[in-house]
């Protein structure tokens, strides 16, 4: 199972973690891992000030800790991922749980 989770400070995101795999079908075969990871990649690619973030983008494991203040257009990018990542989810719940904190 893919696990996510998202946290945030005073309603503002703080950070994003990706662990895991989906296991939902063979290495190589797997569109749910497919569909996470290039949601990630995408989007990790896309951000305009990568120094305002710790960024990690390995097999099975992902982050995006925010260091510094973020541009508007980094939010957005930040947002586009979420919602992917849970428009995912809600085709496939038994792969991938998203869990959100403040």
């Amino acid at each position: 199972m893919i696990k996510v989770e998202i946290v945030y400070k005073d309603k503002k995101f703080e950070s994003l973690k990706v662990r895991g795999h989906a296991d939902s079908a063979p290495h190589g075969q797997d569109l749910v891992c497919a569909g996470v990871s290039a949601v990630l990649t995408g989007g990790f690619n896309n951000l305009e000030k990568e120094s305002s973030f710790i960024l990690k983008l390995d097999r099975g494991d992902a982050a995006l800790i925010k260091t510094d203040e973020i541009t508007s257009h980094d939010l957005t990018v930040i947002e586009t991922i979420i919602t992917s990542l849970k428009t995912i989810q809600e085709s496939y719940p038994q792969y991938i749980e998203i869990e959100e904190k403040e």
